[in-house]
């Protein structure tokens, strides 16, 4: 089995998606902004890069993005109310 390039971008995406998802939710001393943000923005350039290639599989980047991004901001959300 030979690696392609497209391979190589798409399960790199899906480890940074899955970062941003997993540390998106650490606000302690705005650690997301510097941690996981960056990697998350990384995750989507790639995605763009390589989301015409194989729609079934492509298609799990930008799912658990969006994941990470909705548990981040209600974590935020959650911490600036009762904080």
């Amino acid at each position: 089995m030979k690696l392609t390039k497209n391979d190589f971008l798409f399960y790199l995406g899906l480890i940074f998606a899955i970062w941003f998802a997993w540390t998106g939710m650490v606000w302690t001393y705005n650690a997301a902004l510097f941690i996981a943000y960056p990697i998350g923005i990384i995750s989507l350039i790639i995605w763009t890069v390589i989301r015409n290639e194989n729609r079934k599989r492509t298609k799990f980047i930008p799912i658990i993005l969006t994941i990470g991004l909705i548990l981040s901001l209600s974590v935020l959300l959650c911490l600036l109310i009762w904080d």
